[in-house]
């Protein structure tokens, strides 16, 4: 029996956190332990109901976001490199960055879920009874990470790899590898960004199939997301608060909510939607006057820091319009006209944003339809997250039988735009995949199970 999850995405969230005169201003990203606990304890009984010798937990992609987080800017280090090209300093910045992540009290605890896990055993599902007690899980357990894109930089020296295998308790003598080939049943997983021309940085060819092992140039590079991720939406916050300092915005309403949406950017879909979701007034803690009043000197600022930079330029050049430094400049040109008074230079901002931000999204099932193994019937699933975007797509039907790609979705807070991106929600996500072998089905079949579930409180 085999289940997959990904894009648990644990986060350092102690930087961002803004106290005094009695208040705090914090937001949280990491899921409590007990959505984790509960699965584990779910997985345990079915191990028991299906009769499984063995249980694998695939966490595809996206365990660890080395790049959601303010301590960058403690200096100028940055991880825009290809991993053999990892320098003392980086990798020091890395290891701090992880054990600062894993010092995270909802993350400390679920990391040592897994390695109760790892080690064969787990904890009863019941919150009521004592944390302590661990039972033995019913099979041997295997736990196998796959690296996504945030977390690019686990293979980046065998002390960052080793430190993460401490952690969640496995052996990571090998580089964490980017997919998962599997028999029975017959299923490919990935961590999904190899469908995303932002954050991937090979250029998989165009209607072509594609092959299962792909360049490791791709995974190793650097990729625009990198840098749209950390200089742009990470800076974002870390220059709100350098504008404004925390005492005002401790005082000023309107500072603290943009401020709180600013650490949210991770869970906005699409992610090209941020500025719109800092505009977004539907709550009424705002104008979008008010917002834009107060967001663009730290546009300004932004743009004034990143506008030069090798890294961005060659990205924006290959990965967005042709004319997008252009447009860049016009933009710039806009905000020092007059920010809250200026409806065009707002409008056009949001554009600038989106293409900034990764532009529209690729469909990703259209990738996985060109997946090598799946046009020559080779495997009936493709299993891959990263886009935080659950669904089960039918990709291929023929006599062989039908063919489907399946998005593991996240472990985290989603916030949904309405079609027109000009409101935001949340809710709660969680999904995952079980996969079972011929022998741990009733009727002899190879099947799988696909669960996601979403919770919204009123």
């Amino acid at each position: 029996m085999i289940a997959v999850i990904s894009d648990l995405h644990f986060e350092e969230e102690s930087s961002d956190v803004i106290s005094g005169n009695g208040k705090q201003i914090i937001f949280r990203r990491n899921l409590e332990p007990k959505a984790y606990q509960g699965f584990i304890a779910h997985m345990a009984n079915e191990v028991r109901r299906r009769k499984a010798k063995s249980f694998e937990l695939v966490i595809a992609g996206d365990l660890f976001d080395f790049n959601r987080t303010t301590l960058w800017f403690q200096d100028d280090v940055r991880p825009y490199t290809a991993l053999e090209d990892t320098s003392p300093e980086l990798e020091q910045k890395l290891l701090g960055i992880l054990n600062a992540t894993a010092e995270e009290p909802p993350v400390a605890k679920t990391l040592e879920l897994f390695r109760d896990l790892a080690s064969g055993k787990y904890r009863g599902g019941d919150p009521n009874r004592d944390s302590s007690t661990l039972d033995a899980f019913p099979c041997p357990v295997k736990i196998t990470c796959l690296a996504g894109n945030h977390d690019r930089v686990a293979n980046a020296t065998p002390a960052i790899r080793n430190r993460i295998g401490e952690l969640i308790g496995v052996d990571v003598s090998q580089p964490f590898p980017h997919y998962r080939l599997l028999d029975e049943p017959d299923a490919l997983i990935r961590h999904g960004h190899e469908y995303d021309i932002t954050n991937f940085a090979l250029d998989l060819p165009e209607n072509a199939p594609i092959p299962l092992k792909v360049a490791e140039a791709g995974y190793s590079q650097a990729n625009f997301g990198d840098f749209i991720t950390i200089d742009v939406a990470v800076r974002l916050p870390y220059l709100f608060r350098r504008k404004y300092g925390d005492d005002q915005i401790l005082k000023d309403e309107v500072l603290e909510s943009l401020y709180l949406r600013l650490l949210q950017f991770d869970d906005v879909r699409p992610q090209s939607a941020l500025l719109d979701y800092m505009l977004d007034t539907s709550s009424g803690d705002f104008s979008a006057e008010d917002a834009w009043e107060r967001l663009v000197p730290v546009i300004q600022e932004l743009l004034s820091e990143i506008h030069d930079n090798k890294f961005f330029r060659y990205w924006l050049r290959r990965r967005a319009k042709p004319w997008a430094p252009a447009e860049l400049e016009v933009a710039r040109g806009l905000l020092d006209l007059g920010g809250w008074r200026n409806r065009a230079a707002r409008e056009a901002a949001r554009k600038i944003a989106h293409f900034m931000m990764g532009g529209e999204p690729d469909q990703p099932q259209l990738f996985a339809m060109r997946e090598e193994l799946i046009q020559t019937n080779k495997v009936r699933l493709v299993l891959a997250g990263h886009t935080h975007a659950p669904e089960v797509c039918l990709i291929k039907s023929d006599e062989s039988g039908d063919r489907f790609y399946i998005n593991t979705g996240t472990w985290r807070d989603v916030i949904p735009s309405t079609p027109d991106r000009r409101t935001f929600g949340r809710m709660r996500a969680l999904t995952y995949v079980t996969l079972y072998s011929r022998s741990e089905h009733d009727d002899g079949c190879k099947s799988f199970d696909y669960w996601t579930g979403f919770t919204k409180d009123w």
